[in-house]
């Protein structure tokens, strides 16, 4: 487990989602940049509400809430960059890591970037190219890595994506995730 946590109040602040469709329990890793990527955490728990119809009896985590895993680290690893970028324009100093950004995530600041930068970000999940290759079941935990691919012309934001239990990769894949700036008046 990461020494670098995210209090809950800001890692509620910087997602777009609220239970029950928030899928990230917490962020382990985070690199800025080119070859950056962004390492979560998931816990499949017994009492998971999509859990109780989705085979009666032989509970496994839904595929389609796996990519929505996906997504939701696909956007904050986004998200983090975006308040970084910021963080960068109007201090003068480079985030670059979960360490860098912990170290300034008291400061007035950086909370007000995150909620500034919040109020202005929409976007969704658009598409998925995903192969499944395992299954995860209650008490696992799903560690998810999603690398930024490339953004197309119209704005859509391509991310590399595996899921693994333990050491079996369980997922693998493309996710698309669409984002837009909203007008701020």
């Amino acid at each position: 487990m990461s020494k670098y946590t995210i209090p809950p109040k800001l890692f509620l602040e910087m997602g777009a989602w609220r239970q029950p469709l928030m899928m990230v329990d917490r962020i382990e890793d985070y690199k800025y940049g080119e070859n950056g990527y962004i390492r979560v955490i998931k816990h499949v728990t017994y009492n998971d509400s999509y859990l109780i119809g989705h085979f009666p009896g032989n509970p496994i985590m839904p595929g389609v809430i796996v990519a929505e895993i996906f997504g939701q680290a696909s956007e904050y690893f986004s998200f983090i960059s975006d308040v970084c970028d910021i963080f960068a324009g109007r201090f003068g100093t480079s985030l670059t890591s979960l360490r860098d950004f912990y170290s300034v995530i008291h400061s007035p600041e950086l909370v007000a970037i995150i909620r500034e930068r919040r109020a202005q970000v929409r976007g969704v999940l658009a598409s998925q190219n995903l192969k499944f290759k395992g299954t995860a079941y209650p008490g696992d935990t799903i560690e998810i890595i999603s690398r930024p691919a490339f953004t197309d012309p119209v704005g859509f934001k391509h991310y590399s994506v595996t899921a693994s239990v333990g050491k079996k990769n369980i997922s693998q894949g493309t996710i698309i995730n669409f984002r837009e700036t909203l007008l701020q008046g």
